[in-house]
C-alpha cells in the first residue's frame, strides 16, 4: 500500500513537474558558449564607491580576442596572449563577479577554478571577508588552492604575466610542484585556510607569491616566483614569513619533502645536502595543570648531493662536522620563525594541534587560554641530523689526482 502511495505521488510530482515553468535542472549550455575561468584575483579597491575589483583568467585556446571591455580596465586586445582576462568593480565581491559577466559575450563558468590570489590589501583588511563568497557560493568548488599576492595588486600579476609565453594557471601549478622540491614554501586549499581560521582563532599562514623579471631569449619577460609565507592574525594579515626562514614553518609542520641545504666544509668550502626526511615532535612541558615551555625535537635525514672540496669524505669526523652545521642552519630558521610568530601573536604553526593530542586532559583546561599563553611560555628546538649517503660517488671528483 505504501509502495502504491509513494508511486503516485512520484508520477503526480513529475506531471506537475514537466508542466511548470520552473527550472528544476541548470540550463544547458554548449561548452563552446561558455568561459571557463581558472584563476580568479580579489584586490580592494580605494578612493572609490566601490570595495573591490575582481580580475579573472580563462585560457586562449584558439587565440581569439575578448570581446568584452572591463570597468576595471583589463579589456586589451588579447589575440595572442595566453589568457584572456577580464576585470570587474564591485560594492561586494558578488557583486563585482556579477559585474564582469557584463564583461562577456559567454556565460562564465565558475566550476573550474583552480586558483584563488588575494590582493596584499585585501588580505591586510580581511581575508575572510574577501573569501566568503568562494566559500559560501555554490557554483564554485571548496579545492581550489589560495595565494596571496605580494608587491603588486592581483591585476597587475595576472595581466603582466601574460605578456610572457606561458598562461598563469600552468606557471601557478609548476610552482606548487616545486613547493615539494624546494621546502620553503606550501599549497593550500580554501577549505583548509577556512578550518585553520575557525580553529585557531582568526590565525593562518598563507602562501605567498610575487610578480618578478627572468632573462627571456627577447630580453627580461616577467614571472611568478613564491616568496614564504603570509603571517595571519585575527583574520588580517599582519607580517610575512620570508623566505630565507619559512623552510623553519615546513619543518615545525612535519611538511618537508625535499629540501636543499648549503653548508660549509671543515676547508671553508660549500657542500649540498639534500634533506630526504624529517620529522619535528611537540613536547609541551607542565607545572601541574599549567604549561611553561614547548620543546621541539626535530630529525632530519640527508644526503650529501655536492661537494667542491677534496676533504676525505669518508672520514667519521668530516660527515659529523656537516651534520652539526646542517642542525644549526635549521634550528635558526625554526627559531627565527617562532619568534616571529609569537611577535605578531599568530597561532598560525598549529602547535596546540599537537599538544591536545600529546596532552589530551590537560590541553582542555588551558585551551580557552592558549592564545594568551603561547606569548609567555618558553619554546626551545632541538635539531639531530644525519647524513645517511653520498650518492653514486664516495670520494670527491678529482681528489685521486691530488698529490
Amino acid at each position: 500500500m505504501k509502495k502504491a502511495i509513494i508511486c503516485i505521488m512520484l508520477i503526480s510530482y513529475l506531471t506537475v513537474a514537466a508542466g511548470c515553468e520552473a527550472k528544476l535542472l541548470p540550463q544547458r549550455r554548449e561548452i563552446d558558449e561558455q568561459q571557463l575561468v581558472q584563476v580568479i584575483g580579489i584586490d580592494k579597491v580605494t578612493g572609490s564607491e566601490n570595495d573591490c575589483i575582481i580580475t579573472v583568467a580563462s585560457k586562449n585556446i584558439s587565440g581569439e580576442t575578448q570581446s568584452g571591455k572591463s570597468d576595471g580596465g583589463a579589456g586589451e586586445e588579447s589575440k595572442g596572449k595566453k589568457a584572456l582576462i577580464l576585470s570587474a568593480e564591485g560594492k561586494s565581491v558578488f557583486d563585482a563577479v556579477r559585474n564582469i559577466q557584463t564583461h562577456s559575450d559567454k556565460t562564465i563558468f565558475w566550476g573550474h577554478i583552480d586558483y584563488c590570489l588575494i590582493g596584499e590589501e585585501a588580505a591586510r583588511e580581511n581575508i575572510t571577508k574577501y573569501i566568503d563568497f568562494f566559500t559560501r557560493d555554490h557554483e564554485l568548488r571548496i579545492d581550489y588552492k589560495i595565494y596571496i599576492v605580494r608587491g603588486s595588486t592581483v591585476k597587475d600579476l595576472i595581466e603582466e604575466f601574460n605578456k610572457s609565453e606561458y598562461y598563469i594557471q600552468e606557471k601557478l601549478e609548476s610552482l606548487g610542484k616545486s613547493h615539494k622540491l624546494l621546502g620553503t614554501s606550501d599549497e593550500l586549499k580554501d577549505h583548509e585556510l577556512i578550518r585553520f581560521l575557525d580553529i585557531h582563532g582568526g590565525s593562518a599562514r598563507v602562501p605567498c607569491i610575487t610578480l618578478t623579471v627572468r632573462q627571456g631569449n627577447d630580453g627580461q619577460v616577467p614571472d611568478i616566483e613564491s616568496c614564504g609565507y603570509a603571517l595571519i592574525s585575527e583574520e588580517k594579515l599582519v607580517d610575512f614569513i620570508e623566505r630565507d626562514i619559512s623552510r623553519g614553518v615546513n619543518l615545525i609542520a612535519n611538511k618537508i619533502d625535499s629540501s636543499v641545504a648549503v653548508v660549509k666544509d671543515m676547508d671553508g668550502q660549500d657542500v649540498s645536502l639534500e634533506i630526504i626526511q624529517s620529522k619535528t615532535d611537540v613536547i609541551p612541558h607542565f607545572d601541574g595543570d599549567m604549561i611553561t615551555g614547548v620543546t621541539l625535537k626535530t630529525k632530519v635525514m640527508a644526503n650529501i648531493d655536492e661537494i667542491q672540496s677534496h676533504v676525505d669524505i669518508k672520514s667519521k669526523q668530516f660527515i659529523q662536522y656537516l651534520e652539526a652545521q646542517l642542525s644549526d642552519v635549521l634550528k635558526r630558521e625554526m627559531e627565527a620563525v617562532i619568534k616571529k610568530v609569537v611577535e605578531n601573536e599568530s597561532d598560525c604553526l598549529g602547535i596546540c594541534d599537537r599538544i591536545s593530542l600529546k596532552s589530551p586532559i590537560k590541553w582542555h583546561k588551558i585551551k580557552n587560554q592558549w592564545l594568551e599563553l603561547m606569548l609567555k611560555i618558553k619554546y626551545e628546538v632541538e635539531v639531530s641530523s644525519k647524513i645517511k649517503d653520498t650518492y653514486d660517488i664516495k670520494e670527491p671528483t678529482g681528489s685521486k689526482g691530488e698529490g
